[in-house]
């Protein structure tokens, strides 16, 4: 394991939980998107409305994530990055009785520490 691949992950995970909280704060107040409860309503859509629904951090959060993830998997790490592993279950599981996407961010930020906690 080098250390510069450790250093890069380390800030992969780092800007993958701030981009994360900022979208789970935005989700909270009433953005859909983030959990992809309604991506295939909005796939039928135009363009234009398909951005303006789809929080545009989602796109980002997923890439980053498959990048931490392999990097974790070069320096042999066995778990998948939780933070990541999460958001794919909850964005893969929804159904009737899911509750909706803002309920859904309140939770987990309920369930994360305090800013000055983290890092």
């Amino acid at each position: 394991m080098s250390p510069a691949a450790e250093r890069r992950l380390e800030a992969l995970e780092v800007l993958y939980s701030e981009l994360l909280l900022s979208a789970l704060q935005r989700c909270a107040k009433g953005q859909w998107g983030l959990f992809g409860h309604n991506d295939a309503a909005i796939d039928q859509l135009g363009a234009r409305l398909h951005a303006r629904l789809q929080d545009p951090a989602v796109a980002e959060l997923l890439e980053r994530g498959t990048q931490i993830d392999d990097l974790r998997h070069s320096l042999g790490y066995v778990e998948a990055f939780a933070l990541h592993d999460r958001l794919v279950r909850m964005r893969s599981s929804h159904d009737a009785n899911t509750p909706g996407e803002p309920k859904l961010a309140l939770q987990w930020l309920d369930e994360m520490p305090p800013k000055s906690a983290i890092g």
